[in-house]
């Protein structure tokens, strides 16, 4: 399976992550059945690690809150290099697919309870008093409200340029 687009750096370390340059994804029906297995593997490791991360502070203290912060990091992390890819081959995830939907709510709930619980946790001191709580609070609904915003207008932006490719075809 050869890529069209020119592989950088980054995309080639991707490719080797994934191994797809493996024999095994020549038939077409082994790869796409072991892309779904990945994708449930992949969503299945998430929503384990989200729910772990959450759970962690209240469970285990000082301790599970460092591990929790650890998993939400390099979830984090993943979410951003997995998109990523999907980015650089073409394919992008927020302007491609319906983003408020249950299942994506239940998922920033949980990486918000995950960090708060990892805040609170770590810095009680911090979060005892109703201003931090107002500022945290202010700052979640700018900062969704900022994120919306880029979202809706990369959605206009790219509906703009199919449409223009559309007409110019």
């Amino acid at each position: 399976m050869s890529t069209s687009i020119t592989a950088g750096p980054f995309i080639k370390a991707m490719r080797f992550v994934g191994d797809l340059d493996d024999e095994f994804y020549h038939d077409e029906r082994q790869r796409d059945v072991w892309n779904e297995a990945s994708a449930i593997g992949f969503q299945l490791f998430a929503w384990t690690s989200l729910i772990s991360a959450a759970v962690l502070p209240w469970v285990a203290g000082t301790t599970g809150a460092w591990i929790g912060l650890g998993i939400l990091v390099v979830s984090t992390l993943i979410n951003f290099a997995t998109a990523g890819y999907s980015a650089a081959r073409g394919v992008n995830l927020y302007t491609a697919s319906k983003l408020v939907r249950v299942r994506a709510i239940v998922v920033g709930v949980l990486f918000a309870v995950g960090y708060v619980s990892v805040l609170m946790t770590l810095q009680p001191g911090v979060y005892s008093q109703a201003s931090s709580w107002a500022g945290g609070l202010v700052g979640a609904i700018v900062g969704g409200g900022a994120v919306g915003a880029v979202i809706w207008y990369m959605r206009k932006r790219n509906a703009r340029f199919e449409n223009e490719e559309i007409d110019g075809s």
